[in-house]
């Protein structure tokens, strides 16, 4: 792979080499340590398994043996396949995917050379090969196939069956289609016929996937699953997952049940249908037969060349699929492409990247205050979304003030100094999104503001030459010793030379300073005179938004302002302006498009003052007067005006120009109306052809599909003679298309000497997802011991609520004691062999055998348990005074042996308010951020520290010494919340507590405060995985987000575009997981650390990461390239990424960015839709600020949170209402409907005495039985839709449907009584 490096990595390789050796060196030396105190203290017996259960693991051969190491025992009481030492050879010789086809043919064919068993062999080589691919990280290996089957087809052949489950869909789609691929290959090798379906078996699928109410990114036809399903070699089944019947093929054999199978519509839509270009590369690599089918798919969507001259259009297409779903109380900050919306710039920042996008923490403030560190925006493109970072060094943004002042806001503090009295935020700032986000995203580019990034680039390339240089420090006044050394691009400081990576660094050093500099008119006209640079910002309007038939009346306004203290001042511009204001007669005539774009707002400003705004000229007004205090130079300069004796005169009349461009504007409207017109014309007549068509072939008795068929052959017969100007008709098309791309900045071109470039050419539009989160994990409700106490712990499951009824009957698995013989649900006996002496036996338990071959889904039977006894010996053990007065346990056990974890751990969680997870662990939530750089200020770790960590030296190289100094984070260490101190506090006092009252051990952590956390181990794991990262904590980040490096996030098989994940401390994890309590259910293995990862490797986790940027800066090509909207694939040899980089240390280390984030938790500490305390505050916020962005139309935001959030919540509760159960308050019991006595008449439970009768109410539990829907949940939302309506308008239909919903609740729940009425009440 290092090889097929297409740019020239440069880093510091000694020193990161070492530093990386000593890093890997010092995890594994504190890893062995946890280890060791982990393992002694588990050799102690007193958990489910003797030793540790979460095994180590370096690299994906070692997780994938680990992970499946239940699979890959022959038998039960035999040693699993040694499988790494292969796997690690094949994937040092193929890619990935390769490899999990060859590997998992191999482990098959020595699986069946040892036990001879087809079913097993191949159920364990499927798995070995999804393993592979899914990086032996998620579950899907394990949870994701149900089982796989050896049926037979209609002539007695058999065939392989594999069954697909739900988890199956965190695999992706291309696992899941080779997942299809590898059964097959690996059936061929063990001698299993091809399946042959039956059609009852087709339709039923076909049935299904009409049934499918889940979200899948491909639903194919009809004809598409016939195609699959008889051509795929292997039977694509699965479990039922969804609650819906098929009621047309509800019994076909070789399927179970009548339910939807879920994973079945997975794998053929979003695994065969939509990854066929895929499978067909490897199907036809390895020259597989039967699999010609999947050519058709891969084929799909592939247009053929139909001879019409086509072009592509400049104008960037819109995407408004994330505005489909507007939420209430989460705001939208632009729509797709609207001026005024988010401004793309290119780049990274040290924070952004792996999905998450940079903002400048004003725009973060300005946008209502719902932006903070880790809150998830869903945005146009590249990708769905995007985690937020703060970013400084790009643009924050510009405001309209109700004094008319327009400028933009460059901190914080200006912000809240201005913030209450904003009419309008006309332009929202930059965000910035990487080159490796297109790419990742197979989206196109799209094209470059020039801004000073690209100035940079530009004007560093054409000073190539010494004389050059010194030119250009004469022109900006600076001595040439005050300007970077050397030449920014090409040649060495001096005749000796110097090394690449000091070429590297000098680059970018100049891209800096370049950047860095704040030029006047004079320097800025001379540069780009001498060196063909175009204008940069400030000095470059956005002239592709004002409209051109503005130019005119702007140009005469300025012909009447002149020059006073270097402002620029138009003369009774807006003596009549003020902010609420409406303009019936702008002095213009209407456009062709029929009105102006909304975003110009020239009804309520005016032309003059909208053309202004539209260009980001800042200005104030001053006694009816337009003051523009600086900036204002490019409006001669691009007007064909000058100044003379400080007053502005006409140079060149642009009036003509404009008249012409305008009247071929209109022209080539025109034109493409009569094609349209034309075209509108031949399509009715080939409707009415058809239709005559279509009738008479259903009076001949036809089916659907001939009739299509012959309507089809008669609307062909209507010819399409083309239009009669083929190339006028395109060039009206590439007139409107420039114009709606350049506007005004066609005619600044005509005019200028200068270069001019596009300064705002693309937007990205962008609402409010998820807010961002840091909490700790618990159960609903919060549980502290895994101990079942059934419903006598009372609503609140209080175990001292429950010991105080003494005996309990739970279910529970049944041991025995291998030291007194008798019978304990515990893994250590509790029996008292004295009862008057409160001292248990302790002997260690094992299950009771099973009588007959029953396999029962759980082992646990009712058990009587003496709590108050157990609890009482407990308390005494571990040396307590008292036991915690709330101590929270569960109803029952999930899991297959449905044995409890020792109490003890339980009594001590509460002690230290430690909530548990269902694995026994502790865990603490936060959103994924990404972090490659920082300083030791900003996560609250002093440099002596980090230096003791390995922190040695900086990314310059210079050794550390001050907190100022930025510091390259190492790939496994984690920033997480400063919220979450409390929690690892708590959780390290809790283990401490367990070693030495438990275990009678030494303490472990020993914290004090939180720095004493600094340097401790912990556990990352994504929800959706069975694999934990190990993590070093290295300090803290104000924000409700854990930052980490990409490559770290990556691990779990997470981006940061939104998603959360745990830490869990080392020794907790350690000490108290278990996967014999993990629930038996499907599923229940994900969200378990079931295998430790302890060093990253960059090829071979998700390869998202591999995408992101490594770049100092971006070369001039590049930002010149996108002005043609390339795919980015054409563009990857000049940009760097980490694939670039993929075998070297430079993988894990040496990166770069572009620009500064600035402090890490900058920006609002919480989103307002997490501050906000009721729904109507956050949606009146959410409209307030829509209704101050330029780049929102707000009623239809309005209308979409009505359409989309209220009235399907209004539906749904109403429904939920009338099907309610209704629920008792003491024991929690259900009933369908209220039972006849008006309360409870569950029976109590008791401890095995006899009952009484049923007729005695001393037998029932007879609490109250209330609703479980009420009337103020169906109604909630009434009152702020109605808010809505009345304050910011919706259109008709969505109002009297929000009447007539509103009525029928009303109907519901008012007294509908007949009233008798008489005439008289009519009159």
């Amino acid at each position: 792979m290092a090889s097929e490096r297409a740019v020239n990595v440069v880093v510091d390789e000694e020193r990161l080499t070492a530093e990386m050796n000593a890093y890997h060196e010092w995890l594994e030396t504190r890893t062995e340590e946890v280890y060791k105190v982990a393992g002694e203290a588990r050799a102690k017996g007193f958990d489910f398994s003797d030793s540790v259960e979460i095994p180590r693991a370096a690299d994906l051969a070692s997780r994938t043996e680990k992970l499946l190491e239940d699979y890959l025992k022959p038998a039960p009481d035999q040693e699993p396949l040694a499988i790494q030492d292969d796997l690690r050879k094949l994937l040092a010789r193929v890619d990935r995917e390769t490899a999990s086809i060859q590997i998992a043919v191999d482990v098959a064919k020595k699986m069946h050379a040892l036990t001879a068993d087809v079913k097993k062999s191949i159920d364990t080589g499927l798995r070995v090969g999804l393993a592979v691919l899914t990086e032996a990280v998620l579950v899907a290996p394990l949870e994701g196939i149900g089982d796989v089957k050896i049926l037979n087809n209609e002539d007695g052949t058999e065939f392989l069956s594999i069954e697909f489950c739900g988890p199956i869909r965190a695999a992706g789609g291309t696992a899941q289609a080779l997942g299809v691929l590898i059964g097959d290959m690996v059936r061929r090798e063990l001698g299993l016929n091809r399946y042959i379906p039956s059609t009852p078996e087709v339709e039923r699928v076909k049935e299904e996937f009409g049934l499918y109410r889940a979200g899948l990114q491909y639903k194919p036809p009809p004809e598409e699953i016939e195609i699959i399903v008889r051509a795929c070699p292997v039977m694509i089944n699965g479990e039922a997952t969804e609650q819906i019947e098929c009621s047309g093929y509800k019994e076909v054999r070789n399927i179970e049940g009548a339910r939807v199978r879920g994973g079945v519509m997975l794998v053929i839509g979003e695994g065969l249908c939509l990854k066929a270009p895929k499978i067909q590369k490897h199907t036809e690599r390895l020259e597989i037969p039967g699999w010609d089918f999947i050519a058709g798919f891969a084929s799909k969507g592939k247009k053929d060349d139909d001879g019409k001259e086509n072009f592509k259009r400049r104008l960037i297409p819109s995407n408004n699929r994330f505005l489909d779903d507007v939420i209430a109380g989460r705001p939208v900050f632009g729509e797709p492409g609207e001026p005024g919306a988010f401004r793309l710039r290119y780049g990274r920042s040290r924070a952004s990247g792996l999905a998450a996008a940079g903002m400048n923490p004003v725009s973060m403030e300005a946008m209502g205050g719902f932006l903070a560190v880790g809150t998830q925006m869903k945005v146009e493109r590249p990708g769905k979304a995007a985690a937020v970072t703060p970013t400084i060094d790009i643009d924050g943004p510009t405001v309209l003030l109700e004094n008319g002042t327009f400028h933009r806001i460059d901190s914080i503090e200006e912000w809240r100094d201005v913030a209450d009295r904003i009419l309008s935020i006309w332009d929202s700032g930059e965000i910035l999104i990487g080159f490796g986000e297109f790419l990742e995203n197979n989206k196109e580019l799209v094209p470059s503001a020039y801004n000073k990034d690209w100035w940079a680039a530009d004007l560093a390339e054409s000073l190539n030459q010494p004389n050059k240089v010194e030119k250009f420090a004469e022109i900006i006044a600076v001595n040439r010793n005050h300007l970077p050394p050397g030449l920014p691009f090409n040649g060495a400081i001096s005749r000796g030379g110097e090394s690449p990576l000091e070429r590297s660094l000098r680059r970018r050093d100049w891209n800096r300073y370049l950047r860095s500099l704040e030029l006047n008119w004079e320097q800025n006209q001379t540069i780009c005179l001498e060196f063909g640079t175009s204008s940069p910002p400030p000095w470059n309007p956005w002239w592709s938004d004002l409209p051109l038939s503005f130019a005119p009346v702007l140009i005469e306004a300025l012909m009447n302002s002149n020059i006073e203290d270097g402002s620029l001042i138009l003369r009774g511009v807006v003596s009549d302006w003020n902010p609420n204001q409406k303009v019936e007669d702008i002095g213009l005539e209407k456009p062709s498009t029929g009105q102006w774009p909304r975003w110009t707002q020239v009804e309520n400003h005016g032309v003059v003052k909208s053309s202004l705004m539209v260009l980001g000229i800042q200005h104030h007004h001053n006694q009816g007067n337009i003051v523009i205090p600086k900036y204002w130079e490019p409006l001669i300069e691009c007007l064909g005006l000058k100044i003379e004796n400080g007053n502005v005169l006409l140079l060149e009349d642009t009036l003509p120009h404009v008249k012409d461009r305008v009247a071929k504007i209109h022209q080539a409207r025109s034109v493409i109306d009569e094609e349209k017109g034309r075209l509108a014309k031949i399509e009715n007549l080939r409707s009415e052809k058809r239709i005559q068509a279509e009738t008479a072939a259903r009076q001949r008795g036809m089916n659907i599909e001939e009739t299509e068929k012959v309507g089809g052959k008669a609307a062909a017969t209507i010819a399409d003679p083309g239009p009669p100007d083929l190339k006028g008709l395109h060039a009206a098309h590439h007139l409107l298309d420039d114009h709606e791309v350049d506007r005004s900045l066609w005619l600044i071109r005509k005019i200028s000497q200068l270069r001019w470039e596009d300064s705002a050419p693309s937007r990205v539009g962008s609402r409010m997802g998820r807010p961002e989160k840091a909490a700790r994990r618990q159960m609903k409700p919060l549980v502290h011991a895994l101990f079942p106490i059934g419903d006598f712990g009372g609503p609140q499951r209080l175990l001292g609520h429950a010991s105080n009824q003494g005996r309990i009957r739970v279910e529970m698995g049944v041991r025995i004691c291998l030291k007194c013989g008798r019978e304990s649900p515990n893994l250590r006996c509790h029996n008292r062999p004295d009862s008057s002496n409160a001292i248990e036996c302790g002997g260690k338990t094992k299950e009771k055998a099973l009588r007959g071959k029953r396999t029962p889904r759980r082992l646990g039977q009712r058990t009587s348990v003496q709590l108050d006894s157990i609890l009482e010996v407990k308390r005494r053990a571990l040396g307590l005074e008292r036991l915690p007065e709330r101590i929270k346990a569960v109803k029952g056990l999930m899991s297959y042996n449905q044995t409890p974890e020792p109490i003890e751990k339980g009594i001590l969680r509460a002690r230290h308010n430690l909530s548990v997870f269902r694995d026994g662990t502790a865990r603490y939530d936060m959103i994924d951020v990404p972090v490659t750089h920082f300083r030791p200020k900003e996560i609250d770790t002093s440099w002596e520290a980090l230096f003791k960590l390995g922190y040695t030296h900086d990314v310059d190289g210079q050794t550390l010494n001050n907190d100022e100094q930025i510091l390259e984070l190492f790939p496994q260490d984690f920033i997480p919340s400063s919220k979450a101190i409390e929690h690892l506090k708590a959780t390290c006092d809790f283990v401490d507590d367990e070693l030495i009252r438990l275990y009678d051990m030494e303490p472990f952590y020993n914290v004090k405060d939180k720095e004493d956390l600094v340097g401790n181990l912990a556990i990352g794991l994504a929800p959706h995985t069975s694999g934990g990262v190990l993590c070093r904590i290295i300090g803290w980040t104000d924000a409700s987000a854990g930052y980490a490096h990409p490559l770290f996030h990556a691990a779990k098989r997470r981006n940061c575009d939104g998603d959360e994940d745990s830490i869990m401390m080392l020794m907790d994890g350690l000490l108290n997981f278990s996967k014999f309590i993990l629930p038996a259910n499907r599923g229940g293995r994900m969200d378990a650390p079931l295998v430790l990862t302890t060093r990253l490797n960059p090829s071979e986790i998700d390869k998202e990461a591999l995408n992101v940027d490594c770049s100092w800066q971006y070369s001039r090509s590049f930002y010149e390239a996108t002005l043609e909207q390339p795919h980015p694939s054409e563009l990857k040899s000049q940009i760097e990424i980490v694939e670039h980089r993929l075998g070297t240390v430079g993988d894990v280390r040496g990166y770069g960015w572009t620009h500064d984030s600035g402090e890490l938790d900058s920006g609002p500490t919480n989103s307002s839709y997490k501050t906000l305390e009721t729904m109507v505050d956050k949606m009146s916020a959410q409209l307030a600020l829509g209704h101050t962005l330029r780049s929102v139309d707000v009623s239809r935001v309005a209308s979409q949170v009505i359409e989309s959030h209220f009235l399907p919540d209004l539906r749904g509760n109403l429904v939920a209402f009338t099907r309610q159960k209704v629920r008792c308050v003491r024991c929690g019991h259900s009933y369908r409907r209220m039972p006849l006595a008006g309360k409870c008449i569950q029976r109590k439970q008791n401890d095995g005495g006899l009952s009484r009768g049923r007729g005695d109410d001393s037998s029932m539990c007879s609490g109250n039985v209330i609703l479980t829907v009420t009337e103020g949940s169906v109604r909630k939302y009434i009152k702020v839709t109605r808010h809505v309506i009345e304050n910011y308008g919706v259109d008709s239909y969505t109002k009297q449907r929000v009447d007539w919903l509103s009525e029928s609740v009303d109907s519901l729940f008012n007294d509908d009584t007949v009233t008798v009425m008489t005439l008289d009440d009519f009159f």
